[in-house]
């Protein structure tokens, strides 16, 4: 195998491609991952990895111009949920013939969801693209993805999705629950560490209250507890605020769970009264 380091960045002329964006094509060296990149200065639009060792897309710097990425024939398993922030301007991302699990299928969507610009993708190949709701949970993720394993995403594939994740008032299906409960329990599990917090309350300092912790996966009971939160919500926001907490590595108690039931009972009262 060979190391993606300077040296062998250096040897590999970036050349135009037919579309004038400047490529670093890196093709079939075995590469077993991606590092080093910050000394391209972030002067490419595309980068080829195609047939290579891969299993992880992460570790990249901020790359503000690349907007392509080829990971073809690689055996990648995972995408980094700073992608989003690493390549913020990610237009295309090619993951033909990965090892993204069918379980990840969730996570991956959320991660995906996350960069703003995606317009094409393919996992085609991957035991991901073989999971159930694979294609209306990607498209109903990527608002701005135009093709998907190569195939155009028409109108009638987002109204789909969007059927099947939202009812009419925008409000979360059961479904839509199911996979942000799978995203709650199982993305980055490593930075999810065991914290409390006050319902409706924004934490403060959250990346110094979680500095020099170790992470680790939900127990069962968190697991359960954080289900029962998603299922008590009450609007979409609610839902997100939960996620963004989680993913910040704040799992609410039982004591949380009463304090919210308790709240929802006095709104029901006052507006009973009011009526």
């Amino acid at each position: 195998m060979v190391r993606l380091d300077a040296d062998l960045i250096a040897r590999t002329p970036s050349v135009l491609s037919p579309l004038k964006d400047r490529e670093l094509d890196l093709r079939g060296h075995k590469i077993p991952a991606i590092e080093n990149l910050g000394v391209t200065k972030d002067q490419l639009d595309s980068l080829d990895l195609t047939d290579n060792a891969i299993t992880s897309v992460s570790n990249f710097p901020l790359l503000r111009r690349l907007s392509q990425l080829l990971l073809a024939n690689n055996p990648v398993r995972t995408v980094s949920a700073s992608i989003a922030t690493s390549l913020p301007n990610l237009r295309t991302l090619i993951l033909t013939n990965s090892a993204v699990p069918k379980d990840s299928l969730a996570v991956l969507g959320d991660t995906l969801g996350k960069c703003r610009k995606l317009e094409m993708l393919s996992l085609k190949g991957a035991p991901v693209a073989q999971a159930e709701h694979y294609k209306e949970w990607i498209v109903f993720k990527c608002e701005k993805l135009r093709s998907l394993d190569f195939e155009r995403v028409q109108l009638k594939d987002r109204e789909h999705a969007r059927s099947l994740f939202l009812i009419t008032s925008g409000e979360p299906t059961p479904l839509h629950t199911s996979f942000l409960s799978a995203v709650a329990s199982g993305s980055a599990a490593p930075s999810l560490v065991p914290k409390t917090f006050e319902p409706g309350v924004e934490p403060a300092s959250v990346e110094k209250a979680a500095a020099g912790k170790a992470g680790r996966l939900l127990t069962k009971e968190e697991k359960e507890r954080v289900r029962k939160a998603i299922e008590g919500a009450e609007s979409v926001e609610e839902i997100r605020r939960l996620q963004r907490m989680l993913a910040q590595g704040f799992v609410p108690t039982e004591k949380d769970l009463r304090d919210l039931d308790r709240q929802k009972s006095r709104t029901a009262n006052g507006n009973a009264m009011q009526e």
